[in-house]
């Protein structure tokens, strides 16, 4: 299925554009949220939800998930990596044997010496080479042309349109927050790592669980501590807005006692092993999504501390069925080649090292890591050895329970609008795929329609 309609925006004012006053759509994802999501101290508060006994007991199989609180797990997970700042597709999945590309690259076109060959005539950046081993493993599925109708070149208004799943009127909840609030599910059934919410796993009734990427630390001295655990002992006899509050508190110490040490493990227990790379999460928890728009880039180890957390959850047998993490920094308006080459290598290692970490163990090996982003480039590079930003791009799906391959049809290089490669993909049959073949669940009623799912799962 292939669209053709003309963008919202003007290229010229792709650069940190204004928010326009007569914006039509809801932004969950404004500007300061999408430049400024920043940890600060890996506090408990940081959870960003007041869980309730039954969500407590939900994240490691309790009475929760045994009375159906959770909704129906299938007993696989899904990861879903977000890159921040439109991550220039042409030049990761490179049709390097079509002259088309090299022709309007120039010197930014990957030299195809280089190239990482896959087959027909498209090969991976060479930063990549954990990815082609996942390929050449057959658990690598790369999606050709996706996107959706009538696109724009604002980063804000396609990642809320990517976020919530619906792209063509106002929407407050994202796609996996409304399977959240239709399936009755727990908070803790999503975690997102990192001190906010996304609007992808914001629903109605029910948001996924912030949690800090290091260790939960209860706020305040010693005596501070045992004195909000007094409080929160709460009083049979006082009122019942205390006493309410009391059992929130007691949730939350209770949570800090069973998931603090997991997450403390994330310093000395690194199941993912990236030689010569730390992925302590010490240095990490103040750099997540800095998702650019003329921002800076996250710390050489942020994807891989929060996947290392996701991992030693996994490992550990909480029952969460989606984790969210993210890595910003792809807007290479300039000097692209050594950012992106950068930031690619980031998320080749950490990517790799997470789905071997997992491979043939009992909790991991039916995780599916979805990797995608707001938007791809221009086919043209522009004056300043940089890519604008474009329409279509490439989607990434890993695991042990991928069927690896080439799914969607490759955009047209010569055929294009206003210089960009029109999609060929609906993005919303990544996510029925997601739904319908990894969460075990109708998708129909979360994205508002039917869409074909691909064979990739």
């Amino acid at each position: 299925m292939t669209g053709t309609s003309s963008p919202k925006d003007h290229p010229e004012d792709q650069k940190d554009e204004p928010e326009p006053a007569q914006a039509t759509r809801h932004r969950n994802l404004d500007r300061r949220a999408f430049l400024g999501l920043a940890g600060g101290t890996a506090v408990l508060g940081a959870l960003g939800v007041a869980l309730g006994q039954r969500g407590f007991d939900a994240l490691f199989g309790g009475a929760a998930a045994a009375d159906g609180a959770m909704g129906s797990s299938t007993g696989s997970r899904l990861v879903l990596v977000t890159l921040y700042g439109g991550n220039d597709g042409l030049n990761t999945v490179i049709p390097y044997r079509d002259s088309a590309y090299a022709a309007a690259r120039g010197s930014l076109a990957v030299d195809p010496t280089g190239v990482l060959p896959l087959s027909d005539g498209f090969g991976l950046h060479p930063g990549m080479p954990g990815f082609r081993k996942l390929w050449d493993a057959k658990e690598l599925a790369i999606v050709h042309g996706v996107g959706f109708a009538d696109p724009n070149y604002s980063h804000f208004e396609s990642m809320d349109i990517w976020q919530s799943g619906v792209p063509d009127s106002p929407e407050s909840t994202g796609w996996l927050g409304r399977w959240l609030d239709g399936t009755r599910s727990s908070p803790l059934r999503a975690i997102a790592l990192g001190p906010t919410v996304p609007t992808a796993l914001s629903g109605e009734r029910v948001q996924a669980a912030a949690i800090p990427v290091g260790p939960l630390v209860l706020p305040g001295s010693t005596l501070e501590q045992a004195l909000y655990a007094a409080v929160a002992r709460g009083d049979a006899g006082g009122a019942a807005l205390l006493a309410e509050a009391a059992s929130s508190d007691s949730v939350l110490l209770e949570l800090h006692q069973s998931l603090g040490p997991i997450l403390d493990s994330s310093d000395s227990s690194n199941p993912l092993h990236i030689t010569g790379e730390s992925t302590a999460v010490a240095g990490a928890a103040g750099n997540l999504a800095i998702a650019n728009g003329g921002g800076g880039q996250a710390s050489d180890n942020v994807l891989a501390a929060q996947l290392s957390v996701v991992a030693n959850l996994i490992l550990a047998g909480a029952t969460a069925d989606v984790y969210s993490v993210e890595l910003g920094g792809f807007d290479t308006h300039a000097d692209q080649e050594p950012v992106q080459g950068a930031l690619l290598g980031q998320l080749d290692s950490a990517v790799t090292a997470f789905v071997d970490a997992l491979r043939g163990t009992r909790h991991g090996s039916k995780t599916v890591v979805l990797v995608y982003t707001e938007f791809g480039r221009r086919l043209a590079a522009n004056a300043s050895a940089g890519t604008d930003h474009g329409w279509a791009n490439v989607a990434f799906a890993a695991g042990p329970a991928v069927k690896g391959g080439f799914y969607g049809e490759p955009p047209s290089l010569t055929k294009l609008s206003e210089g960009n490669a029109v999609y060929t993909t609906d993005f919303r049959s990544l996510y029925a795929t997601m739904l319908g073949g990894v969460l075990g669940t109708d998708p129909k009623p979360f994205l508002r329609g039917s869409f074909p799912q691909l064979a990739l799962v």
